[in-house]
């Protein structure tokens, strides 16, 4: 496994136009948290992971020429993960325990749901509905470039060179 992942990052390296990838770092977290957390998420990390589309919609699909659009989807995430550690670390555990002793099914864990979803609102104002969310104003049509800008000016402490 090691040396195949090795051969494919110095494989993929040398096809990202010089862009070094030791520079886009990964955040190392397990899949149960993420999708135990992952209504919230989508809703703390909308902008970031909507930039990121709109780059990928525009270039073709071609991820590389979004790398720096998804480090800011990882950035965000990391931040956000971060802080439901900080805030939630117990409700969480509890949640994503019962995920996974019960295949992933939701539904076998609304208990631990709720006091996470509880804990959630309570410390970070994220509710897992999205009433609030589906109520946001959608921005007028910009440009790739006009898009990036604004989004750039408003997540400077987000973006890392």
């Amino acid at each position: 496994g090691g040396i195949c992942l090795s051969w494919y990052k110095q494989w993929y390296q040398r096809r990202v136009r010089g862009e070094e990838l030791d520079k886009y770092k990964d955040y190392n977290v397990t899949s149960v948290p993420l999708m135990a957390a992952a209504d919230h998420l989508g809703q703390a990390c909308k902008d970031a992971n909507d930039r990121y589309m709109l780059c990928r919609n525009d270039t073709g699909a071609d991820p590389r020429q979004c790398l720096k659009e998804g480090q800011l989807v990882t950035n965000c995430t990391k931040q956000f993960m971060d802080k439901v550690y900080q805030e939630c670390q117990m409700p969480l555990a509890r949640y994503t325990t019962c995920l996974d002793l019960n295949g992933r099914k939701h539904a076998l864990c609304r208990a631990t749901q709720v006091e996470f979803d509880k804990c959630m609102l309570e410390k970070t104002g994220i509710s897992r509905e999205f009433t609030w969310y589906q109520d946001k104003q959608i921005p007028p049509m910009q440009t790739w470039p006009e898009a990036f800008r604004e989004f750039a000016s408003d997540f400077k402490n987000v973006i890392k060179h």
